[in-house]
């Protein structure tokens, strides 16, 4: 289990295998009741002996050597049922993947601004192995119409996957052929933008890091007095794309999370739609 993706993928696989052999619901996965079976599984003989929620105060999970295995733990606080589910995921990835290399792992939502670090990169593979654990490639695409996506189906996929919307449209952009840009602002600004493979090659991105990005007047996102779109308007693409030819639209969907204070942006390009900045005024 060498890589994020064919660790998930192995584990995909035995359970596809119980699931149709009628063992249990494919999904969500029950990442306590796979951690704790495993080892035995693998025949590993440092198993995971206990999978628990604890009052933790500086961060919000982590995973632990202890005299007879390993200890997975989760904050308490946590009370999204797909937040904690991923966090089960991400420490299972550092089981799978990392434990060799240390004994203690904190994990935080801000563990991933320490760029460049081999601490960032543990991270990022324990994040992408929790990602295909929960919403594998296949099944994923039998639920997502392509040509039409929304924050609706995006929805429905994470009801089904037992995860938040943030992550399942945020595994959808990683995985599509299409052109999209998913956007997390709060206060007007841009938190972070992740763009997909063909909206990166078209010019679709932003650059966040070290940046103050604000929100693009007369986007959808800017709008305070359009609280949420699920299933998209379309807007030039240009409000977002200095750059984009003045013809070009895109199709905008918004969803404002309250409980959370931002605001997830959508962005959905043609495929063939190039935005980039011309050689002399990127210069």
């Amino acid at each position: 289990m060498d890589t994020p993706a064919k660790a998930a993928t192995q584990l995909s696989h035995l359970l596809d295998f119980a699931s149709q052999a009628g063992h249990f619901e494919r999904f969500p996965v029950d990442v306590e009741q796979l951690a704790l079976d495993i080892a035995g599984q693998f025949r590993f003989d440092d198993p995971v002996v206990a999978v628990q929620a604890v009052d933790l105060q500086t961060f919000e999970a982590g995973l632990f050597k202890v005299d007879d295995g390993w200890a997975l733990l989760y904050s308490e606080r946590i009370r999204s049922a797909g937040r904690m589910r991923f966090s089960q995921a991400h420490e299972l990835g550092h089981y799978l993947l990392h434990r060799d290399k240390q004994e203690i792992f904190q994990c935080s939502q801000q563990d991933m601004v320490a760029w460049g670090s081999v601490e960032h990169l543990l991270e990022a593979q324990a994040d992408e192995f929790a990602s295909s654990l929960l919403m594998p490639l296949n099944h994923l695409r039998q639920q997502i119409d392509e040509s039409r996506v929304d924050f609706q189906m995006i929805g429905q996929c994470a009801e089904m996957f037992g995860v938040s919307l943030t992550a399942a449209a945020l595994r959808w952009v990683s995985a599509t052929l299409e052109s999209a840009v998913l956007v997390l602002s709060r206060d007007g600004f841009v938190d972070w933008a992740v763009s997909s493979e063909r909206a990166r090659k078209n010019g679709a991105f932003f650059r966040t890091r070290g940046r103050v990005v604000e929100l693009p007047s007369g986007s959808i996102a800017a709008d305070s007095a359009r609280a949420t779109d699920k299933m998209g308007s379309s807007v030039g693409a240009h409000i977002w794309f200095e750059h984009a030819d003045k013809g070009a639209v895109l199709r905008e969907m918004k969803l404002l999370c309250d409980s959370y204070g931002y605001i997830l942006t959508l962005l959905h390009l043609s495929p063939s739609e190039r935005v980039w900045a011309p050689w002399s005024a990127s210069r």
